[in-house]
C-alpha cells in the first residue's frame, strides 16, 4: 500500500487505534469512579437526612411549646414517650412522641380521650429513640437510624420565657433551644 508515494506501515494504523482505545478506557474509568462517588454521597445524605430530620422535628416541637412545665418524659407501653401538653381553645391536648415499629411517631389527641399510643402518625424512620431529662430545663435524646447514632441535648424554655442562647458542642446556636450532638 502506498500513500502519496510512501508505504503505510502497521504502526501507522495501530498507534492511533491504541490511542483511541486508551482514551475510551480512561473515560470509562472516570465515569465509573464518578458513579461510585455519587452513590456514596447519596447514601451518606440519606443517613444524615433521617437523623437530622428527627432532630429538627424534636427541636421545633420543644421550642413551639415554650414552657418546660408542659413537657414531660413518661414510660408508656414499655416505651419512653415525650409528652408535650397544649391548651387549644380552652381544651387540654397532648402530643405523644415515641418510637414504634422502626418509626418516630406522634399522636396528638385530647388528654381526656387518650386511650393509648395506637394510631400515631409515622414521622421518620428510626431504629432507636430514647429521651431523658438530666436537668429540669434540659432534654437528652438518643437517636439512631441506618447505623448512625446521635445524642442531642435540647434546652427547654422556663415558664414561658425563652432560654438564653447557648452554644452547644457542635457550634449551633438558637434562641429557645440548644442542640448538641456527640457521636
Amino acid at each position: 500500500m502506498k500513500k502519496n508515494g510512501g508505504s503505510i506501515h502497521t504502526i501507522d494504523i495501530l498507534f492511533p487505534l491504541l490511542f483511541i482505545l486508551l482514551f475510551c478506557f480512561c473515560a470509562l474509568l472516570v465515569v465509573l469512579q464518578g458513579a461510585r462517588i455519587y452513590e456514596k454521597t447519596a447514601a451518606g445524605l440519606e443517613e444524615n437526612y433521617t437523623v437530622r430530620t428527627a432532630v429538627s422535628y424534636l427541636q421545633e416541637k420543644v421550642r413551639e411549646c415554650g414552657d418546660s412545665s408542659k413537657i414531660t418524659v413518661k414510660e408508656m407501653s414499655g416505651r419512653q414517650v415525650l409528652v408535650i401538653e397544649a391548651d387549644v381553645n380552652g381544651e387540654s391536648y397532648a402530643s405523644y412522641i415515641y418510637q414504634e415499629d422502626g418509626y418516630l411517631k406522634e399522636l396528638f389527641t385530647k388528654k381526656e380521650t387518650f386511650s393509648g399510643l395506637q394510631g400515631g402518625q409515622e414521622l421518620v424512620a428510626l431504629d432507636t429513640f430514647s429521651v431523658s431529662r438530666p436537668e429540669e430545663s434540659l432534654l437528652q435524646f438518643d437517636l439512631s437510624a441506618d447505623g448512625q447514632e446521635e445524642t442531642v441535648f435540647i434546652r427547654t424554655a422556663a415558664n414561658g420565657v425563652a432560654a438564653t442562647a447557648e452554644t452547644a458542642e457542635n457550634g449551633y446556636e438558637s434562641s429557645g433551644t440548644s442542640v448538641g450532638g456527640m457521636e
